[in-house]
């Protein structure tokens, strides 16, 4: 499971960076939150949700001799392997760097996103949607 983002939906009212420190620390503390929303004030002024990507081969946890299930259910990780995200997908506050733990199977942040920028996926790939007559068509026409 991962959660997908569609950027032009957020409105980037911040809900799910507080729900996100509050779920996991009991506090409202946005930059304890393992979600960030990034505005592109320069060029499309578009708020973009940041947050992991629960990348099948987690990049990092490289060098690192760990169970990758159970790290990717911590929420609280050390800094040094935000570094090492080939996304900058890690919030770092201090020593600690935030990392999406899909918040034990029911993310809040989804739940609390309104404007529905953030949602549920199962699958890791996602192609694109195509009707069975698209498909078909496709097929014969390619076919000699």
């Amino acid at each position: 499971m991962r959660i997908k983002v569609d950027k032009k939906k957020c409105s980037g009212c911040h809900l799910c960076e507080m729900v996100c420190s509050l779920f996991h620390l009991g506090v409202i503390n946005t930059e304890k939150s393992a979600i960030r929303i990034q505005k592109d004030d320069l060029d499309s002024s578009q708020n973009i949700p940041i947050l992991c990507n629960q990348c099948k081969e987690m990049k990092c946890l490289n060098g690192e001799e760990v169970r990758e299930g159970f790290e990717k259910k911590r929420f609280i990780w050390d800094r040094k392997r935000a570094e090492r995200c080939p996304f900058d997908a890690l919030t770092v506050f201090g020593e600690n760097a935030y990392h999406c733990d899909l918040c034990g199977g029911t993310p809040q942040c989804v739940k609390v996103c309104t404007p529905k920028a953030l949602r549920i996926s199962k699958s890791r790939i996602q192609f694109p949607a195509m009707s069975l007559l698209a498909c078909l068509t496709a097929s014969v026409a390619s076919s000699p």
